[in-house]
Parts: C-alpha cells; structure tokens; sequence
C-alpha cells in the first residue's frame, strides 16, 4: 500500500515537472527546480487530489488504540500524555512526509531543470505557470518564498491532521476519521473552483494553505494576507486539539465509545 501510494505521489511530480519543461521548450524561455516544487505544492488539483488524500491516509489511523494502549491508559490512567503522544506522532509524521515529498520533487526534476538561488525567467514572466501569484517574484526572494511555503503547508495539514485524528478518536475507526478529512479537502477544492460564494470562502481551507491565494501587499487582492492564515491555522490547531483532550476525557477505552 505505502509502495502503491509512494509511485501515485512519483507519477504526479513527473508529470508536474514535465509540464514545466514543455512550457519552458514552447515559450524558449528558461525555468528551473523551483518551478517544479511551486507548480507542485502551488496546485490546487495537486494538493486536493493527490497530496492531502495521501496525507489522509498516513495519519487517519494515528488515534485508532491498540491492545497495549488501553493496558497503559487503564493502569496510569495518562490520557492526556498518551494525546499529547499521539499529536506529536502526528506533527513528525507530516515532517516526515513533506521531507519526502520534496526530496522526490528535487531529484525526479533535478536531472532536468537546474537548481539556481534566484528566479527564473518563467516565475518573472510567466508566474501564473508556475502557479505563482505576480506579487511573490515581486515582493519575496525565492528562499524567502519557498520557507513560507513550507510553513504554510506544515500548519495547514497539522491543522487537517488534528481534526481528522479527533474524529478519529471519536469514533474510533480510521475510516471515518478519513472521511472527514476528505470532506474538508473536497470542501476547499471546491471553494478552489470557485464553487463556493465569494463571501464564504475565507472560511474554507482553500485560500489558506495555498500559498498562490494570498495578496502579499495587493491592497486590490480579494485574497487573504499571508499571516491571516497563520492565524486561521494556529485557530484550527488549538480548536481541535481541544475537542481532542475534552473527548479523550470522557472517552471510555474498553468500551471504544466516548461517554456522556
């Protein structure tokens, strides 16, 4: 399954990087890896499709306890410690996966696109196919712009992760915290597809995780500044890390149900 789901994720970073190398060959312009990873990472059909849903599936059964768990939470009774273990799990788990994401990203385009500390020629005048917003060659270098991709990225799935692993927790089944994790990711494609009414998609995840959908000084910009979703995220996280602990209280581990 992991191997299965590892070439679906080397598939699409091929592919990814080849249309930039098509782009770059029609319009004899000049691209390089960085291209690759914001095309990737910067794509709302990747992002939704491809790297949240196997995200999903790492991370859905993270809470679901085990044999051992319920001895050690009967006899310590520490179920906040064993949440908190759980939430950290969760955080290197999605480290873990970014990490090789880009290690994939960086060497299947490597040997194809140069790696250079500036931007291309394709990010300054063809931004749009790099999925960048104009304002990012504009106002950030391209170090600067990638560490606030990272960041972004790294927040808004804990943010995902946590509310999938506390329904998770409250039901108890993988399957269903996975499913409410897919609900989330479909509700922000579709506000990505603009599907949604303009004036309620702040509220969805789409303008906050990708790091195209900011205005990054654009007064004009019907998008949000990029630490607006700092804050979004930082929301999410204590949120459902919340619901997290007042569930784990109340749930009763022999009995794989949450109590009244």
């Amino acid at each position: 399954m992991l191997i299965f789901l590892f070439l679906i994720v080397l598939f699409f970073t091929y592919f990814m990087g080849d249309r930039v190398l098509t782009f770059t060959i029609n319009q004899k312009t000049s691209a390089n890896v960085w291209d690759a990873v914001f095309s990737i990472l910067g794509s709302g059909s990747m992002l939704f499709f491809v790297l949240t849903p196997v995200l999903l599936l790492f991370i859905s059964d993270i809470p679901v306890t085990t044999n051992f768990d319920e001895f050690v939470l009967i006899r310590l009774n520490f179920r906040s410690k064993w949440l908190w273990n759980k939430i950290l799990i969760l955080t290197a788990s999605i480290i873990l996966y970014l990490v090789i994401l880009l290690v994939i990203i960086f060497v299947t385009n490597s040997f194809a696109l140069p790696l250079t500390n500036g931007w291309s020629e394709m990010a300054l005048n063809y931004s749009r196919y790099s999925y960048l917003n104009p304002q990012i060659p504009a106002t950030l270098s391209v170090t600067s712009a990638f560490i606030e991709l990272i960041v972004l990225l790294i927040l808004g799935w804990l943010g995902i992760g946590l509310a999938v692993i506390t329904a998770s927790l409250f039901f108890n089944s993988a399957s269903l915290g996975f499913l409410f994790g897919v609900l989330i990711d479909l509700g922000g494609y579709f506000a990505y597809r603009g599907d949604i009414p303009q004036h309620f998609v702040n509220f969805f995840v789409s303008n906050h995780i990708l790091f195209n959908f900011h205005s990054f000084g654009d007064k004009a910009s019907l998008y949000p500044p990029y630490f607006a979703s700092i804050i979004y995220w930082v929301i999410w996280i204590v949120l459902f890390t919340t619901i997290g602990f007042l569930i784990c209280k109340r749930r009763d581990f022999l009995l794989g149900k949450v109590t009244s």
